[in-house]
């Protein structure tokens, strides 16, 4: 277990996770919203010098957690039976530094990570998903700089994250799951500096955040799960501009968001993964300015297939890993211009081994974050595409998750 080096305050009831009824052996039951929710928090001049990834969505501390503000990917840690949560600060395969926080979680809270700072390193922030309290925590490597409490909307609301006004610094994005009321909090740090009220769309429709026309602020795009209708909000600060996109029917879901065709820094542009999992289906939408165009992948058979996201080859493109949670199967599709340009079988792994996506080593190339959740044992698979090396971690009792 991460020796104890920070006490949070006893009336600070966070956790890093939502954990549901089910049991907790089973990691699917785990969620965290970091890699479906980019949000961009470097100006355009930044990012062609930060960061290894030409990408700059790869290079957000916003996006995947980065403490310290080093381009290594840093892990978020639950533990379920004592409630703490941990960091650990990594260096490829080894951990430069750990802390663990101690209090009493409750299961209802869930977390996002954040840069509300612009300082490129995360932050992080709390939400009891029932009564809609939350807590900011400022981050600096594994220090708590400042832990506040935001001011919300009430019971009923979710908070998303994103840069709404292109800032640097993250903003909230409230969306209440029972009226379908939404509400935006323009964020500098921990302060409320603007807000404003949303359209309002009924309790069917649930959000996601891209980049969806081509500029630094962070757009929604909704997803209404009855109709299978969907839009995209292009926003200003806590004005937004609605297009309508296809319908696409309910037995299709977004699987991820990412830049499924990048080439350069001047058209990035966040697109969709869609999955239809009585099919086997899968197919992206290309989004540019709004307009989707639609291009069919291959169609992947079975039961047991989940699929994370990441860019393994380093050229700014995402890709994608699917894992068989049942046979432990891996494949690696490499994605150019919208289209799978490879297919790589990766070594199967016992059910026992989950993965998560994280570039450990700063090199700007995705890599594989491999836990076993009946042994504790840890490893890392540092990619080079379709190739990787494999390398041992320090071991974690297996009551510990890992996002």
């Amino acid at each position: 277990m991460p020796e104890s080096q920070t006490a949070l305050t006893t009336n600070f009831n966070t956790a890093a996770v939502k954990i549901d009824n089910s049991p907790l052996a089973d990691t699917s039951n785990i969620k965290s919203s970091s890699s479906s929710n980019p949000s961009l928090n470097l100006e355009l001049p930044d990012i062609i010098t930060t960061g290894n990834n030409p990408n700059p969505v790869f290079n957000s501390p916003a996006v995947a957690p980065d403490f310290n503000g080093d381009g290594k990917i840093d892990k978020i840690w639950y533990n379920s039976q004592t409630g703490e949560t941990a960091i650990w600060l990594m260096d490829g395969a080894n951990v430069l530094s750990e802390a663990s926080y101690q209090t009493t979680l409750s299961r209802d809270w869930t977390f996002k990570i954040a840069d509300f700072n612009a300082d490129n390193k995360t932050d992080i922030i709390f939400q009891d998903a029932t009564t809609g309290e939350s807590t900011i925590l400022l981050m600096d490597g594994t220090t708590i700089l400042s832990q506040t409490a935001l001011t919300t909307p009430g019971a009923g609301w979710l908070a998303n994250v994103g840069d709404f006004n292109g800032d640097r610094k993250t903003d909230v994005l409230w969306n209440n799951v029972q009226t379908g009321e939404n509400k935006v909090f323009l964020m500098d740090g921990t302060t409320i500096t603007s807000e404003g009220d949303l359209p309002t769309l009924d309790a069917n429709w649930s959000p996601s955040v891209g980049f969806f026309n081509g500029d630094t602020n962070t757009d929604i795009l909704w997803r209404n799960n009855a109709t299978g209708e969907n839009v995209v909000w292009t926003m200003d600060g806590t004005n937004a501009t609605s297009t309508e996109l296809p319908t696409l029917g309910t037995e299709w879901e977004i699987a991820h968001l990412g830049d499924f065709d990048f080439t350069n820094i001047t058209n990035f542009q966040t697109d969709v993964l869609w999955r239809n999992k009585t099919t086997g289906e899968n197919k992206l939408w290309l989004i540019n300015n709004g307009v989707a165009t639609e291009t069919v992948l291959p169609t992947l058979e079975g039961a047991g297939w989940t699929s994370s996201i990441g860019d393994f080859d380093g050229n700014g493109t995402t890709d994608i890993l699917w894992y068989n949670e049942q046979t432990g199967e891996n494949k690696l599709w490499i994605v150019e211009n919208g289209a799978v340009s490879s297919e790589t079988a990766l070594e199967a792994q016992s059910p026992a081994w989950k993965p998560t996506i994280s570039d450990v080593d700063g090199d700007g190339r995705a890599d594989i974050f491999w836990r076993n959740y009946e042994t504790g044992e840890n490893k890392v698979w540092l990619m080079n595409g379709g190739t990787y090396t494999e390398a041992p971690v320090q071991e974690l009792s297996p009551e510990w998750y890992t996002f």
